[in-house]
């Protein structure tokens, strides 16, 4: 069972943790299937609410030796279930053994500790939780003050399941953009009306959809820049390359598709700054690990890993060049990176670019997938106040496939209070409820509300 004062160690902490306990959520990157909140799909066990979409635990079930047919495979549900909960007790430690109880209880009113011996008795408790109480996905929603969420969408998405705007808009997934498929060509070609010929064709066609995104209420765009990562400066030949890549993108060698791939980042990179859209820079992973799981769980199975610390000259030399290209200046940016190394050295670019009357030009985002534990919090809130402003913190995202995932607010809100505390105990903050409140109100919410405006 969870304490109330779960992660929160001192007075001060808690008092903090009230101010912005029942702050609403602004989660302005995530996974989430739109079908499930446009047609506000019900659950009724836990396997496919708390096991089945959430890679987090697919990962620790595989650590632990379970057989994938018991984890993605043909296995029965309720012996899925079975097996998750069979290793449970050896995840202490992990921050997945927190989160997990804090989604049961939170959710579910389940307060015991899953194991071999009890896991019958949580699933049929699970059952007959879900038939008395509807837990859909608005329900989880509500329950966690969800304001705006904004699932991931390719650019040539259906943007008609979204509605107008409003609770739920697209977060434009813009890395097949980059390198472009010929099934992706037809695609918008289909949609824009216009015949994609050469990379101006393209550019065209791109910007077309991206009023569409606008258009539908999408504030967010999100790129990887997985480990390896080199940004290539013009060199007046990208227009060769991408008729080449029409014909036949295998005919491209890789240093070819690298400076393709850093003109059409660059181009989407200024479309973002005419329309006021964040871009969001994920750095750092590598993705290709085990073709085995690969071919058997997909791409987004949960075996990726951290990759190397990020180019420091690639990137400022991307956003060098969007800046002086586009004539809005640079967008609004995020910078999540998934190799701890790198917190310190993109706090400390925040104050390397800016634009008049906009604070947080520049930022370091959130603590990001191996890193969205205690330990990586505070190593992003250290590197940030340090090196950068808190005061511009944009604040927790869940980056998740899971609805539960949204209890991570609170996770963070709980470790963010006990940081704060601990640094006004050292005198690096002053001991001012005033100053405090305000900067956990900007942080925890008016941050990332700025950015949805």
């Amino acid at each position: 069972m969870m304490k109330k004062d779960f992660l929160l160690n001192t007075e001060l902490a808690r008092r903090l943790y009230q101010s912005c306990a029942a702050l609403p959520v602004i989660d302005y990157h995530n996974h989430l299937p739109i079908s499930d909140i446009k047609g506000n799909r019900r659950f009724h066990n836990l396997y496919k609410l708390w096991v089945q979409p959430d890679p987090y635990k697919h990962r620790a079930m595989r650590m632990c030796g379970v057989p994938e047919r018991c984890i993605t495979g043909d296995a029965a549900e309720e012996e899925k279930f079975a097996c998750w909960c069979g290793i449970f007790p050896k995840l202490a430690g992990s921050p997945l053994f927190q989160w997990s109880l804090m989604e049961l209880e939170d959710v579910l009113e389940i307060r015991e500790v899953p194991g071999k011996d009890n896991w019958k008795l949580i699933w049929e408790h699970g059952i007959g939780y879900m038939e008395r109480n509807i837990i859909s996905a608005k329900s989880i929603l509500d329950r966690y003050r969800v304001e705006y969420a904004s699932p991931c969408a390719s650019l040539t998405d259906d943007l008609a399941v979204y509605g107008e705007g409003g609770r739920v808009t697209a977060s434009l997934r813009g890395d097949t953009v980059l390198l472009p498929r010929r099934e992706d060509i037809q695609m918008l070609e289909k949609q824009t009306g216009v015949t994609v010929s050469n990379l101006e064709d393209y550019f065209q066609a791109i910007s077309l959809r991206l009023d569409a995104f606008r258009a539908a209420g999408c504030r967010f765009a999100d790129h990887s820049l997985d480990n390896g990562f080199r940004y290539c400066r013009e060199d007046g030949r990208n227009q060769e390359r991408f008729v080449r890549l029409l014909e036949e993108v295998d005919s491209l060698r890789e240093a070819d598709k690298a400076m393709l791939s850093s003109a059409v980042l660059r181009h989407l990179a200024c479309e973002y700054a005419q329309r006021d859209m964040t871009l969001q820079l994920h750095m750092g992973a590598q993705r290709r690990t085990s073709t085995r799981l690969r071919k058997c769980a997909g791409a987004a199975g949960g075996y990726a890993a951290m990759g190397n610390s990020v180019d420091v000259r690639s990137l400022t030399e991307f956003l060098d060049d969007v800046e002086q290209q586009s004539g809005m200046g640079l967008p609004k940016i995020i910078l999540f990176a998934l190799n701890p190394a790198d917190h310190g050295m993109l706090a400390c670019l925040a104050g390397s670019y800016s634009r008049d009357g906009v604070p947080g030009l520049v930022t370091q985002g959130p603590a990001w997938w191996w890193c969205d534990h205690s330990h990586g919090i505070r190593s992003v809130l250290d590197h940030t106040a340090v090196y950068g402003l808190l005061s511009n913190f944009p604040g927790m995202t869940t980056d998740s496939r899971s609805f539960l995932s949204f209890i991570r607010h609170d996770y963070f809100r709980r470790v963010l209070c006990d940081w704060m505390a601990e640094r006004v105990l050292r005198q690096d903050m002053p001991k001012s409820p005033e100053l405090l409140e305000a900067l956990l109100y900007d942080i925890c919410y008016g941050n990332a509300k700025a950015m949805i405006k």
